[in-house]
């Protein structure tokens, strides 16, 4: 619909408001008829199929519009959800709208409050609130206060503006279908100036933009640490470790109930533990009585938490956190956030511990999580990405009994974000089939909800039971695993489904303690063998079996894929008994290996034939000369995809590659090549594996041509490589800072003294006796060329006067080449061009870190100085 068609609709409608106005302005006028009669015609108007005329698939609608409910008289949803195909989930909603019947004044905290926390529990930046009278603009960026709710209001319409054609045109270029589809409202929020002066000293700003994951963490992290304090104060016994399970099974229990009620499942409970002044009382009694409706891992008796020799939090402590979390006017709405935002909650939660003293308990970083910088949470879109190019390959087109044959799993899956992401396209592909095949449901497979049929509680729970695995080494990592799986089983279940379960007295939840394992994927129980390992020692490696956890899957020929973004740490920082193992156990396992490749490696291992391998990875893999092995075992496989995904984590310098890689052997095939644009990804181009096989220790360099290969290939058919003819040394592992701070001794260079053909010397020195200083001397006493190891090219300098260099330069000698022809060729545009096409893993336009490997693969051509026309060559 064109803007003109809109706005000629929307005028017609504001005549016919405007000439019974009286009448719609009536309290008796209800809401429900203003949407039918106006908001909804709005919509259209704007190009949205709001009556579903043309998308009849209940499963691929842009609208959702909600029948009111209320919980405690608060409404349960929004009144509209509008979605761009062909993302329908609950997480994608671009926008919410909230109706209210034209009597009633729109700017009222309560109802600016009620819009706002709907968009900020999506992470939706806008919504809107419209009587269809008027039409406001509310900005749901900010954690919701209801305190200051009204001044999230950005923009007010009346009635009559609608009728002013360049006032309809800001409402239609925001909110038109088309306008929508091209990321006009995430545009527009962007635009948004930050709040300033009164503004931003109010409630509703404090802190800033706060997305619900950051402030719900806050929140979690806050409250771990006061029940950590309060527990240890109470218990002085508790040890770290007891500590940290014990106040994270109290939190998810509170976070799984408050789930329950704001889902509408069971009644609100939270909210009057403290009712008889003894909250934890109260909370432990109610646990009781949930544990065998709903099994699983969290309700099940914790040895400290329900043990009677336990002693109780305060009430002022505990009592506290039930109030907050359970207030009606609490920013969080558990029955909207998504369950994959809870995941990435989760996944940064599980980066700390509780540390304990004598009396005293703090929560810190885990050891691990602060030498690898911090956790690395996949994005919800790139962990989408990976389960359809797997998962949802390998289930097209098959019945519901085929798929429950299948076992997926992540071996890794910290918080379960990836399985989260595996059962949600399990769910969504079984909806779909059966609205394709009614008549293939079995009976109990399916319920009618609002004229739609949904999958019941009971066939949810069958799949996630009989096709998602998973295991991690940190047992708090298989409890919100578990946890998250069981939020998405509920996540659309109803008072009426768990009542049924309670009445034929089953658990609703399924026992998932084969599903997901506590144990280490890459070190199995014959480490254990001869070996003396003191028990906190045994306990910390916890080694595992996979044919002893996954004794069926592994019987049928392992798992059908294995996704997931595996831990990235470097073998420098791996225990050395651990180190030792891996190196023995795995292949790829060499040289300063990460983590990563082994992980790929014990993946491929428990794959089935023709199996799905699907991972994140640091683009480190497609270069690093410790990785080779890796490459080779990749490319005797079927590399279906090699994405560039860049910096793909927020906040995290880490560039990323994606592969996804199924387990066979097939002759003729091309890999495809995508790069991340956004949350899209896009074909670039497609490669043979031969092509990767030619280049230098099988580098996966994807943005080399054939042409460009093809010239290389000239110049190395005419040259030697760089490293036959001279000696390569990086320099002294010394500081900055410790060389400025150092007044006299050796002269040294640092890397950016260091430009092509000019050294610049600062004055800088090192000790004379320093123990680098002995392994280089005798390089550093000779006439050298320099080369920079970061550079926006290659930079390359004489050094003549013999100084000593750091780290950030790498030092070349020869006795046969002449260094001044060296460091020509090395400046030159030609080795220049060949260096970044042909070791660059990156676009043409970024420069990676130089290996000594790179550079002594650099093809020299060599001149016969006895011929005058080459030695004029060398001479010029």
């Amino acid at each position: 619909m064109t803007f003109q068609e809109s706005f000629q609709l929307v005028q017609r409608l504001v005549q016919v408001f405007k000439a019974n106005e009286d009448a719609y302005l009536d309290p008796a006028y209800s809401e429900a008829q203003a949407r039918q009669d106006f908001i909804d015609a709005f919509f259209i108007a704007l190009g949205w199929d709001v009556r579903h005329e043309r998308q009849k698939n209940p499963y691929e609608q842009e609208v959702k519009i909600e029948n009111r409910v209320t919980t405690q008289g608060a409404q349960r949803r929004a009144d509209y959800a509008f979605f761009i195909a062909p993302n329908f989930r609950d997480e994608d909603v671009k926008f919410f709208v909230e109706a209210k019947k034209p009597s009633l004044a729109l700017s009222a905290a309560d109802h600016y409050y009620q819009t706002m926390r709907y968009g900020w529990n999506r992470k939706t930046p806008l919504a809107a609130l419209t009587n269809f009278k008027e039409f406001h603009i509310i900005d749901c960026r900010y954690k919701p206060n209801i305190a200051y709710a009204l001044d999230g209001g950005i923009k007010v319409f009346s009635c009559d503006d609608y009728l002013d054609e360049e006032k309809f045109a800001e409402l239609y270029y925001l909110f038109s279908r088309e306008a929508v589809a091209n990321g006009a409202l995430e545009k527009f929020a962007e635009s948004l100036p930050k709040p300033k002066g009164k503004a931003a000293q109010k409630g509703l700003f404090k802190g800033g933009l706060k997305k619900v994951d950051e402030a719900f963490l806050e929140s979690l992290d806050g409250y771990r640490e006061t029940l950590a304090k309060n527990f240890k104060a109470k218990n002085p016994h508790l040890d770290g470790e007891t500590l940290t399970e014990a106040v994270q099974r109290t939190l998810d229990r509170l976070v799984f109930i408050r789930f329950l009620e704001d889902k509408q499942i069971e009644e609100p409970m939270v909210r009057r533990f403290g009712d008889k002044g003894d909250s934890w009382k109260a909370f432990r009694s109610y646990c009781r009585s949930l544990e065998p409706k709903y099994n699983g891992l969290v309700f099940n008796p914790h040895a400290v938490i329900d043990s009677d020799d336990f002693n109780p939090p305060d009430e002022a402590v505990f009592g506290k956190i039930c109030r907050e979390l359970s207030d009606d006017h609490s920013p969080y709405d558990f029955g909207q956030i998504p369950i994959a935002i809870l995941g990435s909650i989760y996944e940064r939660f599980l980066g700390k511990v509780v540390s304990v003293t004598d009396s005293r308990a703090k929560v810190i970083e885990k050891p691990q999580v602060r030498k690898a910088g911090g956790i690395y949470y996949t994005p919800e879109y790139i962990a989408r990405y990976i389960v359809a190019e797997t998962v949802g390959k390998l289930i097209e087109g098959k019945t519901p009994d085929e798929i429950s044959k299948m076992a997926f799993a992540d071996i890794a899956c910290g918080s379960g974000s990836f399985l989260i992401e595996v059962y949600a396209t399990l769910l969504d592909y079984h909806e779909r089939y059966y609205a394709a095949n009614p008549d293939k449901a079995r009976q109990g497979d399916l319920e009618w909800r609002d004229g739609v049929p949904a999958l019941s509680l009971k066939k949810r729970r069958e799949i996630l039971a009989r096709n998602i695995f998973g295991c991690d080494i940190d047992y708090q990592a298989v409890e919100v695993t578990q946890l998250s799986l069981y939020l998405k089983l509920l996540e659309n279940a109803t008072t009426g489904e768990a009542h049924q379960f309670s009445l034929l007295k089953e658990a609703i939840l399924p026992d998932l303690s084969r599903n997901i394992v506590c144990g280490n994927s890459l070190i199995e129980t014959d480490i254990l063998e001869g070996a003396l390992f003191e028990p906190d020692e045994e306990r910390k490696l916890n080694p595992m079996n996979f044919e002893d956890a996954f004794p069926d899957i592994m019987k049928r020929g392992g798992f059908d894929a294995i996704v997931g973004n595996p831990p990235y740490v470097r073998a420098a920082l791996i225990e050395e008994p651990s180190k030792q193992y891996l190196a023995k156990r795995y292949e790829t396992a060499v040289g300063q290996f990460d983590l990563y490749s082994v992980f790929i490696e014990r993946a491929l291992s428990l794959l089935k034939p023709r199996g799905y391998l699907g991972y994140i990875v640091p683009r480190f893999l497609m270069f690093n000369i410790d990785s080779e092995k890796l490459r080779e075992k990749l490319l005797a496989l079927h590399i279906e995809k090699i994405v560039d995904a860049g910096k793909a984590f927020e906040n995290v310098n880490t560039e990323c590659v994606i592969l996804t890689v199924r387990k066979e052997s097939v002759d003729g095939y091309k890999v495809g090549i995508y790069e991340r644009q956004g949350e899209d990804f896009a074909f670039m181009r497609s490669a043979y594996p031969k092509f990767f096989r030619q280049l230098p220790n099988k580098i996966f360099n994807i943005y080399l041509t054939p042409p460009a290969l093809d010239l290389m290939k000239k110049m190395m058919s005419v040259g030697v490589e760089l490293g036959t003819i001279c000696d390569i040394k990086r320099g002294m592992e010394i500081g900055k800072t410790a060389i400025k701070a150092t007044k006299s001794g050796m002269p040294v260079l640092i890397g950016e003294d260091v430009s092509q053909y000019r050294i610049d010397y600062q004055q800088t020195f090192a000790p004379k006796r320093h123990k680098e200083a002995t392994r280089l001397a005798e390089i550093i006493h000779r006439p050298k060329a320099l080369v920079r190891r970061v550079a926006p090219t290659l930079v390359a300098a004489l050094d003549l006067a013999r100084f000593a260099f750091t780290k950030n330069l790498y030092a070349i000698t020869s006795d046969r080449i002449d260094l001044k022809y060296l460091v020509a060729l090395l400046n030159s545009s030609a080795l220049r061009f060949f260096f970044k096409t042909y070791f660059t893993t990156k676009k043409a336009d970024i420069f990676p870190e130089i290996q000594a490997y790179q550079l002594a693969q650099l093809p020299i051509r060599l001149l016969d100085l006895s011929k005058p026309a080459e030695k004029a060559i060398h001479d010029r």
